[in-house]
């Protein structure tokens, strides 16, 4: 019976620490929701360890100067703990960590930005019926796709190219 009760407590500690976890997440979807119409895509095989929202410089009385945002999303294939975050990142004021960061190895980073984007040295291929730039270097990949309200940056690591595709694809339609 103690072993019973024993493993009714892990269970619930483990539920309430994911669910905690997914209301941080929540809360920086509405964060970002106040400035641009990304979505954070839920990426199936990873999770999200990092989200970042990054706003234009600031002139010497705080003042924005431009219109310029992106939000940074990180994923890893294994969330570990929370990391604290140096000091230098706290005091970006042009920078908001509005998740995590999570020990994990990141596979993908996809950062959102509120104006169009170029890449150098790529090629332009179809994906999911929208055109995308591409390149490639040693195991990483980038792919950048421009949309009506900005553009989405793919950073790939360690991936083939079918899971390349089929979460370039997955992104894409979620905010195009």
């Amino acid at each position: 019976m103690k072993k019973l009760g024993m493993l009714f407590c892990v269970c619930l500690l483990l539920l309430t620490g994911c669910q905690s976890s997914n209301d941080g997440l929540a809360k920086a979807q509405e964060k970002i929701d106040q400035s641009n119409s990304f979505k954070i895509p839920k990426l199936d095989g990873y999770e999200v360890n990092y989200v970042q929202l990054v706003g234009p410089p600031k002139d010497e009385q705080g003042k924005a100067i431009g219109d310029k945002q992106e939000v940074l999303v990180a994923y890893t294939n294994h969330k570990g703990k929370l990391i604290k975050p140096a000091d230098e990142q706290k005091a970006n004021k042009d920078r908001d960590i509005l998740y995590g960061p999570y020990q994990g190895e990141t596979f993908i980073t996809i950062t959102y930005s509120n104006f169009k984007s170029d890449l150098d040295n790529s090629q332009e291929t179809i994906i999911g019926g929208e055109q995308v730039r591409r390149a490639a270097a040693g195991e990483r990949t980038l792919l950048v796709f421009n949309g009506g309200e900005g553009s989405i940056t793919l950073e790939y690591n360690k991936l083939d190219e079918a899971a390349i595709t089929k979460l370039t694809e997955q992104v894409i339609k979620e905010n195009k």
